[in-house]
């Protein structure tokens, strides 16, 4: 029953109570990831006030001022940890999340109204609001397909852009467990139809491209690629877009001014301190992730559930698919009671080769939080426990806390520790308002 309209000192008590639960649980949605106490700072400080226009530092262009003693955070860390990482010669952190993202790369490289823009069919893991947003765009989307959820036909690929001549291919894949061989299908287009740009929507992958785990984009011969920042880079709810292209960099600089306004400058700094504590940690994450995944998936098919995939090692990234269907369990109640024991996934229509409900699990928060390969057997067993429903939750639930209780990656760092009595108080200066 919900409650009568509550007060600051019930959103308080629910703030708190939403706070205890959280560090007794561990979050398995793929995209889903945290951020360490360090890099939210921003969020609580007077920077989440202010506007930043001025990326030149032009004195006549300082209309809003409020930020100005912070421009070199966006300017000399974001930027450029973003460029070096990122395998890029420009940068955009406009962007908001990783639909806006999305819209704004449609809206700059997927042409005038009337133009045609190839993406992912969802059957291949396309993002479902690709073709909605384009459409509104005024644009007409055609899909690449291929012949199961994991591959793409590329002689059909061909056959389409040689056909079509769109002006935009869109690479999205948000339910994805193999990624599109990107280098393969750039070279499709180049061939079948040069004039066509290459965009890749990499927000699932984003920690694993800047970690060097996965393939850049640019390096397989995109003109751009970018997405969002808290999936498995453990960042803020954020996007980028990036290029080695001037050109491709201006229309996007042209375009995003008139769809986005603030850009979320406090997000911003917090991208900054994520990516100076990544570049620290961040290789050695992106290979746990990729191993997690591998393993956990072996370790749920050893205790008898259905994870899709496994004649292929299960996953290449993040995510696992499973089918509790198919083990007797409803995937909604199998969420229901994961949650009770402390563990929280993605239950969902739509996923690639499914006729019903299945469930979409990632191990990208685990790898953050520290859980070690150790740790995964006991994480197994305790999942499958929660969906079979053989144990208390109650006893579960403790045992989630009791692996909650290892070092997350960010708070690790030597640096995090010396800074913790400074960020404390400028957390508590900023609640009571500055008055003392």
């Amino acid at each position: 029953m919900a409650m009568a309209t509550p007060n600051l000192s019930d959103v308080v008590r629910l703030l708190a109570e939403h706070e205890a639960a959280a560090e007794r649980s561990l979050s398995l949605v793929p995209s889903e990831n945290s951020m360490s106490g360090l890099a939210k700072l921003p969020m609580v400080l007077d920077s989440y006030h202010r506007y930043f226009f001025n990326e030149d530092d032009d004195p006549d262009r300082w209309h809003f001022r409020g930020a100005q003693g912070l421009r070199d955070v966006e300017m000399s860390v974001t930027i450029p940890l973003l460029e070096r990482l990122g395998k890029a010669t420009y940068v955009s952190v406009r962007p908001l999340s990783g639909l806006n993202a999305m819209t704004l790369a449609l809206a700059t490289l997927g042409g005038d109204p009337g133009s045609t823009v190839v993406t992912i069919s969802p059957e291949n893991g396309g993002h479902y609001a690709t073709p909605s947003v384009a459409q509104r765009l005024g644009q007409r989307v055609e899909w690449l397909r291929g012949p199961n959820p994991h591959e793409l036909d590329l002689e059909h690929a061909a056959e389409l852009l040689g056909r079509i001549r769109p002006a935009l291919v869109y690479v999205d894949q948000s339910h994805c467990l193999f990624p599109i061989d990107a280098a393969a299908l750039v070279r499709t287009v180049r061939e079948a139809s040069p004039e066509t740009l290459v965009h890749v929507d990499a927000s699932h992958w984003m920690g694993l491209v800047l970690a060097g785990v996965f393939p850049n984009p640019l390096d397989a011969g995109a003109d751009s690629f970018g997405g969002s920042t808290h999936k498995t880079f453990p960042g803020p709810h954020k996007a980028v877009l990036l290029t080695r292209d001037a050109s491709i960099e201006k229309r996007i600089r042209e375009t995003q001014d008139f769809l986005i306004s603030s850009h979320h400058f406090a997000s911003t700094l917090s991208l900054g301190m994520a990516l100076l504590e990544f570049q620290e940690f961040g290789p050695a994450y992106a290979k746990t992730v990729v191993s997690h995944t591998k393993d956990f998936g072996r370790l749920l098919a050893e205790r008898g559930l259905t994870v899709v995939a496994a004649d292929r090692g299960y996953s290449a990234g993040h995510q696992l698919w499973l089918d509790t269907e198919n083990d007797g369990v409803a995937p909604s109640l199998a969420s229901d009671r994961l949650a009770a024991a402390g563990l929280n996934v993605n239950f969902m229509a739509g996923l690639p080769g499914f006729t019903r409900q299945g469930m979409r699990i990632g191990l990208n928060e685990a790898a953050y939080k520290g859980l070690t390969t150790e740790d995964l057997p006991e994480l197994a067993d305790v999942f499958v426990a929660a969906v079979r429903d053989t144990s208390p939750a109650s006893g579960l639930a403790d045992r989630v806390a009791a692996l909650r209780g290892r070092v997350p990656l960010g708070a690790a760092l030597p640096e995090a520790a010396q800074l913790l009595d400074s960020s404390l108080a400028l957390v508590c200066r900023a609640l009571r308002g500055h008055t003392s």
